[in-house]
């Protein structure tokens, strides 16, 4: 029986990996169709902010979404997004307030700038015409690990701008979606580079599902082959003590 156990218990785990292999290939197919609904928003016609999304039921619809929106910069209350590299290079994205009416705004995400500490930057350097109309992509921040909203002085260094938790540092209604511009404008300094929406990537659920497939193997495998080698050595202790 204890040479069965081992088939049992490599069967067992076998099953087991299968499994998670094939939920690795589940959530694959999940991203997939995520990243091919994501895609048909990017491709579709900017929509404009002047009222759309500000319900925030329309949240997800206009994720992804290019969109347009014409105001006034608030340079009085910026963001520092802190810790932003690009290729390798350390710095931050500047966040600032467009004004569309009297009594609402978006979270405009200008650009990127160098930064050696990834947080120290001229903001007054970097301003633009206060009048302006921006194009980009609407975008969802991650919620902040730690909550708050970075202090009460201007400007503020955040990891994550969320507009939701920023809400009660402004004096007017935010958009809850972020606008990143994803182009360099000619009134734009030079040192604000444009970024552009985070690339619509598989993510490793395929190299995963792969390895949990392999792992499956390897223990089929290998129980096959210890139960062949500990049948051969009980067959062989038989024949000796037969002998004597």
């Amino acid at each position: 029986m204890r040479q069965y156990a081992v088939l049992v218990i490599g069967l067992i785990a076998a099953a087991l990996f299968m499994r998670l292999g094939v939920w690795q290939l589940d959530r694959l197919g999940e991203r997939r169709g995520r990243n091919s609904r994501l895609a048909a928003r990017l491709a579709a016609p900017p929509v404009g902010l002047g009222d759309a999304g500000w319900d925030t039921g329309e949240v997800d619809s206009l994720r992804y979404r290019r969109a347009q929106a014409a105001g006034v910069f608030d340079f009085t209350r910026e963001i520092v997004v802190t810790g932003r590299s690009v290729r390798g290079a350390p710095g931050v994205s500047v966040v600032t307030p467009l004004v569309v009416a009297p009594d609402r705004a978006v979270l405009v995400e200008r650009g990127w700038t160098a930064s050696a500490d990834g947080r120290t930057v001229q903001l007054a350097s970097l301003r633009e015409r206060d009048t302006a109309t921006v194009e980009g992509v609407l975008l969802l921040p991650a919620e902040p690990r730690v909550p708050g909203a970075g202090g009460t002085a201007w400007p503020r260094y955040l990891r994550r701008p969320l507009p939701r938790a920023l809400q009660g540092a402004y004096p007017y209604q935010l958009h809850p979606l972020l606008l990143r511009r994803t182009a360099h404008p000619v009134e734009a300094p030079v040192a604000l580079r444009a970024v552009p929406a985070p690339p619509l990537t598989e993510g490793p659920h395929l190299s995963y599902a792969v390895q949990w497939f392999a792992f499956a193997t390897i223990a089929i495998v290998g129980s096959v082959l210890l139960y062949l080698k500990t049948r051969r050595e009980a067959g062989a202790e038989g024949g000796v003590a037969q002998f004597y």
